[in-house]
């Protein structure tokens, strides 16, 4: 196997693309879609390797409809609550989804010559962990709490985790969500090679 075996395994059928470039929002709304879901579907796995769960649309039921959750936060009761965190979830993955495609695609920087789409997805999931480690979780979602300095607080996510476990799943989270953007997300014109 030798370098253009692999060349030509990565290269992705223009159509898409063109699809894409063609119809930019529905493009972006479909890139969000399916990085929000299967990005949501890892957070509740995550458990499997070790680390903590991460249910975002339970989490966003806590935020928009607080008197449904349970004080000490280990219920999220009803399945309205459920269901209102997930509307939630999902338009804010779809709503950064246009943010990526239309204001931060063209700005943010690559690295390596193929797979730019994917870079710039990663680096976008590597903000979004920033302001969700640095903001949401020890100021809108759970205040007080002993989440702390971009959440590495003792216990913060769960009785017995590692002060580092948090943060690394919402970083993986993040990079899910962004490295599926760049791939749903990479417009090309028609006319380009």
């Amino acid at each position: 196997m030798d370098m253009s075996d692999v060349e030509r395994t990565l290269d992705v059928d223009d159509r898409f693309q063109h699809w894409v470039y063609r119809h930019p929002v529905a493009g972006a709304t479909l890139a969000g879609f399916i990085a929000t879901q299967v990005g949501t579907i890892w957070g509740y796995y995550a458990g499997g390797i070790g680390l903590p769960k991460l249910p975002f649309p339970a989490y966003n039921g806590l935020l928009f409809a607080p008197k449904s959750v349970g004080a000490d936060f280990s219920q999220f009761e009803g399945v309205g609550n459920w269901f209102l965190g997930q509307t939630v979830h999902f338009i804010n993955g779809i709503v950064f989804a246009y943010f990526f495609a239309f204001i931060a695609y063209k700005k943010l920087p690559t690295f390596f010559p193929k797979m730019r789409s994917i870079q710039k997805g990663l680096v976008f999931g590597t903000t979004q962990t920033i302001v969700s480690l640095g903001f949401l979780f020890p100021y809108a979602y759970a205040p007080k709490q002993g989440f702390g300095f971009f959440s590495f607080g003792k216990d913060a996510f769960g009785p017995g985790t590692s002060n580092w476990k948090g943060p690394l799943a919402v970083l993986l989270w993040h990079w899910i969500y962004g490295a599926l953007l760049g791939v749903f997300y990479d417009p090309k014109r028609p006319d380009s090679k």
